[in-house]
């Protein structure tokens, strides 16, 4: 009787352990698909996130530029008094700027920052006379600062882009540095003499800019390199009847950074 026993139960124990094992290997892929596919929507999310945290930073910039500068001059004088000016030759000088880019639609951003330029002209009177060698200079700097509001049209998605920008500037001339210089015909310096000019300068202009520009990222750094046009459309003077336009052209070098 209790061999009997015995062998039932050892029956039963056989049975419970099949069915165990055959339900475990039924349900064991079920569980690993969810698993699997857990995994992946957590993998896709993170990426996700990545991307919109990437997308989400601001692209700022700082740069420092070469600038060649001259100006549109015309006398308008009742007895072209002011006619010698016809003889100032352009001047190299120096701008920084900084600002951000601003998405748009598709390929295009809102360029708009600040900038600081010089712009100006100069004048050289050497004396014809053989028994008088002496020479006058004087170099007018006109110290502009604007707010650019540029359209920028970018070309390619990858590290290097390339890209064209146009726009305006409103902006105001603070001041000029006027810098002059006499030289006797000893070859002597007799005047040095520098002062700061703000009458009759126009409190507001308005210029208008174009260029071209190259960059490179790598991550949240890059750099750039930028030729840019600008030209004065309003007049430099309010008072002074004379027609001067301030022009420049130049390259600006300068760094990225997204934050």
């Amino acid at each position: 009787m209790v061999k009997s026993i015995l062998l039932v139960s050892i029956f039963l124990m056989g049975i419970e352990f099949s069915f165990a094992q055959i339900t475990n290997s039924n349900t064991t892929p079920t569980e690993t698909k969810k698993k699997e596919k857990k995994k992946k929507e957590k993998k896709s999310t993170e990426q996700d996130s990545l991307i919109i945290s990437n997308s989400d930073k601001s692209t700022f910039y700082l740069t420092g530029a070469f600038i060649h500068s001259f100006r549109k001059f015309e006398d308008n004088s009742a007895y072209q008094s002011l006619g010698e000016r016809y003889k100032e030759t352009p001047i190299n000088t120096y701008g920084i700027g900084f600002g951000t880019y601003v998405p748009l639609a598709n390929h295009f951003e809102l360029d708009i920052g600040v900038s600081y330029v010089l712009q100006g002209e100069q004048y050289t009177f050497t004396s014809s006379d053989s028994l008088s060698d002496s020479s006058f200079t004087y170099v007018n700097k006109y110290r502009h600062f604007g707010v650019p509001l540029r359209l920028k049209y970018n070309v390619g998605n990858g590290n290097f882009k390339g890209y064209i920008t146009g726009g305006l500037i409103p902006s105001s001339i603070l001041s000029i540095r006027y810098e002059s210089k006499f030289t006797n015909p000893e070859g002597v310096e007799t005047i040095n003499d520098v002062k700061k000019i703000t009458n009759d300068i126009a409190f507001f202009n308005l210029t208008a800019s174009i260029g071209i520009g190259m960059s490179y990222t790598m991550g949240d750094f890059g750099f750039l390199v930028a030729p840019e046009y600008r030209y004065n459309l309003l007049n430099t003077f309010e008072s002074v009847p004379i027609t001067h336009k301030l022009w420049s052209w130049g390259v600006n070098f300068g760094v990225l950074l997204k934050i």
